[in-house]
């Protein structure tokens, strides 16, 4: 069996011990595993399967909003039967596997963006976008110690900042949900990204730094995700907003050598008052080029089924997506694991729609220009709207939608995301 997978290399280490578990346990499966880096996947599955080339893969590990674009374009071959009782996963991972009523992807992890904040600077994380601003003003200061509300406040003397504004898509979607708006409906394909809650988010979203002086005013499009993660790590930055792939990397920074100090806590609500946080997250696939099907799915569900995702949260700490792995003794000793899940309770995916695939490609730019002052937010989404229509074709449903070939990740506006953009 080919495996394609997507795993950073802490990950792939968990990985190999979940291989070798599954094939001592199965002597007929025998598994070649490759490691496909994330931002070029999705492509590299597309052409592979699309003449089942020789090296094509038997099981490929996908993120969540890939799927419908995989099924529409036959790439993918359903399961046959149960993979595991759909009562079994977290309420938002129980479907996530499905598309026009059969199973093609068994979940083998969630994840999605959280708030995390410094608990040496900041004991009570905001609740909401007001206390966010106000929060993030006291705890941005200057060199003279004055706060960003201060009217003396000098933002070019900026020492410490409250909060850090992404110039990416993935990231502006909390706040877009926060404001009531939308991306599309995935049954009539109505676009809802140039109406007025969108824009109203994205100009709060822009306001935070330039308004409200709680973020780095100056942007950094090649490495916003590491500067992040570096001023967060040095103490620099009081609160960011990112998953639990990122909290590996953190605990070896400088501010968090003590690890009680990381904080993780739901995104803030906004005037919507519904959690705002995207969920995704990855399971397993079978490809079209399988030549054993039934053995395929057979590795499929060995290497998503609770042990296995045991595993991947203890060695790698992903969040399981079957439900009782969490009372499992090993993994309540990983407090991580259980705050990640607790501030991502609520969370949604984005509509299981083709297109989704292929978002970002616009969006992201759009998010950029407005926030480095090239755009006003209500142009620079109208043009987002033009582009996902042109995607969408002629007005239909995604049944019988002529299929769009997914050309370009969403997780490349995600770096540092082993596992969405989002």
């Amino acid at each position: 069996m080919r495996l394609w997978h997507t795993f950073n290399p802490h990950e792939t280490e968990a990985l190999n011990d979940v291989i070798a578990r599954v094939q001592e346990r199965y002597p007929d499966v025998r598994v070649r595993a490759t490691v496909i880096p994330f931002s070029q996947a999705q492509n590299a599955f597309r052409r592979a399967v699309t003449g089942c080339a020789p090296n094509a893969p038997d099981v490929f590990r996908a993120e969540l909003p890939w799927l419908a674009g995989f099924v529409e374009r036959g790439f993918l071959r359903p399961a046959k039967g149960k993979v595991v009782p759909r009562g079994d996963y977290l309420a938002e991972a129980a479907d996530v596997g499905r598309y026009r009523g059969k199973t093609y992807l068994v979940p083998t992890s969630v994840d999605g963006l959280a708030l995390l904040y410094n608990k040496a600077l900041l004991k009570k994380p905001p609740q909401t976008l007001k206390q966010l601003i106000s929060v993030g003003q006291r705890l941005t200061t200057d060199r003279a110690g004055k706060p960003s509300s201060s009217p003396a406040f000098v933002v070019s003397q900026a020492i410490r900042w409250g909060f850090y504004v992404r110039a990416d898509g993935y990231w502006f979607l909390p706040f877009l949900w926060a404001h009531g708006g939308q991306l599309l409906d995935p049954d009539s394909g109505e676009i809802f990204i140039d109406k007025a809650r969108a824009v109203q988010a994205l100009s709060f979203y822009r306001d935070l730094a330039r308004t409200h002086h709680i973020a780095p005013p100056h942007l950094r499009l090649s490495n916003d995700y590491e500067d992040q993660l570096q001023r967060f790590g040095r103490g620099e930055l009081a609160m960011m907003v990112n998953g639990p792939w990122a909290a590996r990397a953190i605990l070896k920074q400088p501010a968090f050598r003590e690890h009680r100090h990381l904080g993780v806590a739901p995104l803030p609500m906004g005037p919507s008052g519904r959690p705002t946080a995207p969920m995704s997250g990855h399971g397993f696939v079978v490809s079209r080029c399988a030549k054993d099907p039934a053995l395929a799915w057979k590795l499929a569900m060995a290497l998503a089924d609770g042990d296995a995702q045991m595993v991947f949260a203890e060695r790698a700490g992903l969040l399981p997506a079957i439900a009782e792995v969490y009372d499992r003794a090993r993994v309540k000793r990983l407090p991580l694991i259980g705050a990640f899940r607790a501030a991502l309770k609520g969370a949604r995916a984005r509509p299981a729609h083709p297109i989704m695939a292929r978002i970002f490609d616009d969006f992201t730019p759009a998010v950029q220009a407005v926030l480095l002052g090239d755009a006003q937010p209500k142009e620079a989404l109208a043009a987002v709207a033009k582009a996902w229509r042109r995607l969408l074709g002629p007005p239909t449903t995604p049944a019988t939608a002529p299929a769009t070939a997914p050309a370009g990740s969403p997780a490349a506006s995600q770096p540092g995301k082993s596992g969405l953009a989002p």
